[in-house]
């Protein structure tokens, strides 16, 4: 053989190879459930071939699927032939299960991921409308046709034994096959231990034993039986187990039906009312199962996805320095999720159960404040800043923000607690800078600006007085000793003011020479006194410079009281209007208008 036709060979073993290892399986199964045909005429109650068929497909990638339907359909045929159908009615069923699989095909990856629809319960509504319903329905009205025109059943009677072998076919049967081809099953043993494997087991043989007794027995109460054993199976195992379960019963009573066993209530003369039955009967138990199985599975699910979340957040929050604090309507914590350095002073434990009140000392009325103001403004964040000065010199953020339960119904709130001690102090040198003489240390002129605007607001008259500072003959000094040994003088004045002054009076420089202070009293004889006191402290000494030298100052003060009405400008013309009269009187003194 050249090597041309070798790579003919594997080219064609690879592209052929799937679909005639299909065909082959589809004919087997196919074969064997034809050939189970009582003397009665009795046929199987479910067709096992299409749902092989279908996993197959959904299992594989979609460009596939064409080669796989039309390898199944071509063995239906063949395996129909045997059975004594004409090659006519064999085309017909072959074609009829080819719609029924591309319908379902195409329906379940319509609306999601096909492989996935029967491992995934919120897809349920879909498996049992593409799989259940109209698929079967679409091979049915051809398959019953087909039997109708072969005089082998009425055509009502054709087209319910279709519809109903398919669709229970492909609903107990698909997700057996496709979680067997997707390795699903395979993952599911091996998550399990060796003790819950067996447990699995025991119960898979209990619902075979139970379905044993119920469809081999005389007694029609015992179909009962096989009820327990499914809900233990669906209880205990699970999902996939349930779909087990369900193809143990489907067999079992599949095969005391062809063998003419069971309970009174499901023989009858006709064999197709004896079909119906267990059909009617393995129905029931997929409209009662299935459902219940499904919304387990997705609340198992779900609680695997909240604590995957649980896993994630508490990963997060241990990573980060965020303490979240979750609190009923009460103000009572009731979880606490964050990281492993204690913000607050006390460990974590001891917070559940804690009130607000009692997570923060010195922030109690914040904290307070804004879990109240969440709860009355569900749609905003409230922002509570408090200082820890027990705990450490250090500043708390906490974010409050309604917290919901699945109903949608507020049941308290949800904090952010975090550690802003940094951005505080950036924010305090920040606002120090842009309101701070860089030379002095003194509120710079917006600084005092600003301090005086806002102590107007609230000033009556006489209750304020301004006095406003020159130094006498500060140019000589910058000329004659240099601008390094006038900056000298301009901070030791202002260390000078600033001493004989109170922590409530604001001391500022407005720029060269020139300071402004405001004295918040209403006793005119104490803020001419303190202004003569600054006079003097600045003159009794001399001021040393860095060179060893020192040198005497003196300073000008003018000062006035707050009259009703005045703006800040005014105000500090006023006391400019004073210094100079203090400057043409002689320097070096004081003069109150």
């Amino acid at each position: 053989m050249g090597q041309s036709q070798r790579h003919i060979l594997y080219a064609f073993i690879r592209h052929a190879g799937l679909p005639v290892l299909v065909g082959l399986g589809y004919f087997v199964i196919s074969y064997a459930t034809i050939s189970l045909k009582t003397t009665n005429g009795m046929v199987a109650p479910v067709w096992i071939a299409n749902a092989f068929l279908l996993a197959l497909v959904l299992a594989r990638p979609a460009r596939q699927a064409p080669a796989l339907i039309m390898a199944g359909m071509v063995a239906n045929v063949l395996s129909g032939l045997p059975a004594g159908n004409n090659l006519q009615t064999a085309l017909v069923y072959g074609f009829a299960n080819g719609l029924e699989i591309a319908v379902a095909v195409a329906g379940l990856k319509l609306h999601r991921n096909g492989a996935h629809a029967f491992s995934d319960p919120e897809a349920l509504p879909h498996v049992l409308i593409w799989a259940g319903l109209v698929g079967p329905a679409c091979g049915a009205f051809l398959g019953g046709l087909g039997a109708w025109a072969n005089n082998a059943h009425p055509l009502s009677e054709a087209y319910a034994r279709w519809f109903l072998a398919d669709a229970l076919g492909l609903l107990i049967f698909t997700p057996v096959f496709l979680a067997m081809f997707n390795g699903e099953m395979k993952r599911s043993l091996a998550s399990q231990t060796r003790q819950r494997r067996l447990e699995v087991a025991a119960l898979l043989a209990l619902t075979a034993g139970a379905a044993g007794v119920a469809f081999f027995s005389t007694e029609s109460s015992h179909l009962l039986l096989v009820v327990p054993p499914m809900l233990l199976v669906l209880l205990r195992s699970g999902w996939m187990a349930t779909k087990i379960a369900l193809a143990i019963v489907t067999v079992i009573g599949g095969a005391a039906m062809m063998g003419g066993y069971g309970p009174p209530v499901m023989h009858s003369h006709h064999a197709a009312h004896h079909l119906y039955g267990i059909q009617m009967f393995i129905a029931l138990l997929i409209v009662v199962q299935v459902p219940i199985s499904a919304m387990l599975a997705s609340r198992q699910a779900m609680i695997e996805r909240m604590r995957q979340n649980e896993q994630s957040l508490n990963l997060l929050a241990s990573a980060s320095p965020v303490l979240l604090l979750a609190f009923n309507l009460e103000g009572v914590c009731t979880r606490v999720v964050g990281t492993r350095e204690l913000l607050l002073d006390r460990p974590f434990d001891a917070l559940v159960g804690a009130e607000l009140s009692d997570i923060s000392e010195e922030g109690q009325y914040d904290l307070t404040r804004a879990h109240s103001a969440a709860l009355e403004d569900v749609s905003t964040s409230q922002i509570a800043e408090f200082r820890t000065l027990k705990l450490r010199d250090a500043w708390m953020e906490a974010t409050f923000r309604a917290h919901f339960d699945e109903r949608g119904r507020c049941i308290g709130t949800i904090a952010t607690v975090q550690d802003i001690t940094q951005r505080k102090k950036q924010e305090l040198w920040l606002s120090r800078t842009a309101t701070t003489d860089s030379l002095t240390g003194l509120l710079n002129r917006a600084g005092f600006h600003q301090r005086l605007e806002q102590a107007l607001v609230k000033a009556t008259p006489g209750t304020l007085s301004l006095a406003v500072i020159d130094i006498d003959r500060f140019k000589l000094i910058n000329d004659n000793s240099g601008h390094q040994m006038g900056d000298t003088v301009l901070r030791e004045i202002a260390c000078r003011i600033s001493s004989q002054v109170r922590a409530s009076d604001a001391v500022g420089r407005m720029g060269g020479d020139e300071f402004v202070v405001l004295l918040a009293t209403s006793n005119w004889d104490r803020v001419q006194e303190i202004c003569g006191r600054i006079v003097s402290a600045v003159s009794s000494e001399p001021i040393a410079l860095p060179s060893g030298n020192s040198l005497r100052a003196a300073i000008s003060c003018g000062v006035v009281r707050y009259r009703q009405g005045q703006s800040a400008e005014d105000f500090i013309h006023e006391a400019d209007i004073a210094l100079y009269q203090a400057k043409r009187g002689g320097r070096n003194r004081v003069v109150a208008a």
